[in-house]
């Protein structure tokens, strides 16, 4: 079975820079997407809101634009998610390939073998650590996205809390046009 997430390596010596690499290029191009995915889910919902707040729509047209609207924002909350895991992994690859550039440093020191003895869950663990200790900026941005899933979910009623902040922001930007 391989370690962390993609390739053959049974251990951490098994890695290779070249293919953390090619791996780290195949995660950028992912985040690439996802960026373009969010990017589409929101000019969507936009052009919703435009559309539906102009003034002599029907109640049934508005409630199928806020329905749309909040399929649209679950979309890019989806992507945004996504995005927050590919962003994991690249981390996680660029620790490993520090790791493994200083390996030689390592052994000096007499960590190396500790680290290559490790079980894959302590490694990924430990790799994710070190992920962390490299990026503190991005250290809550995981559950930054999933309590804005969480609240997309919410429903009360027979309606999502998204549909009505859609139906909400849909009334308000159609007051606003109805005073010019």
């Amino acid at each position: 079975m391989a370690i962390l997430w993609f390739g053959k390596a049974k251990t951490l010596e098994d890695f290779k820079v070249k293919d953390l690499r090619k791996e780290r290029l195949r995660q950028e191009v992912e985040q690439d997407q996802l960026v373009i995915r969010m990017k589409r889910a929101q000019d969507e919902h936009d052009g919703y809101l435009d559309a539906a707040s102009e003034p002599g729509l029907s109640d049934a047209e508005v409630d199928v634009a806020a329905y749309k609207m909040d399929v649209a924002t679950k979309r890019k909350e989806k992507a945004e998610s996504e995005l927050q895991y590919v962003l994991s992994r690249l981390q996680v690859i660029d620790s490993t390939v520090d790791i493994l550039e200083q390996k030689a440093e390592l052994q000096k020191k007499g960590v190396w073998k500790t680290i290559a003895e490790m079980d894959d869950e302590a490694l990924r663990d430990q790799l994710e650590q070190f992920a962390v200790e490299r990026k503190e900026n991005r250290l809550n941005v995981n559950r930054i996205a999933e309590l804005m899933e969480t609240d997309t979910l919410a429903v009360k009623a027979s309606r999502s809390a998204g549909f009505r902040r859609s139906r909400e922001a849909i009334e308000k930007a159609r007051a606003q046009k109805s005073q010019l």
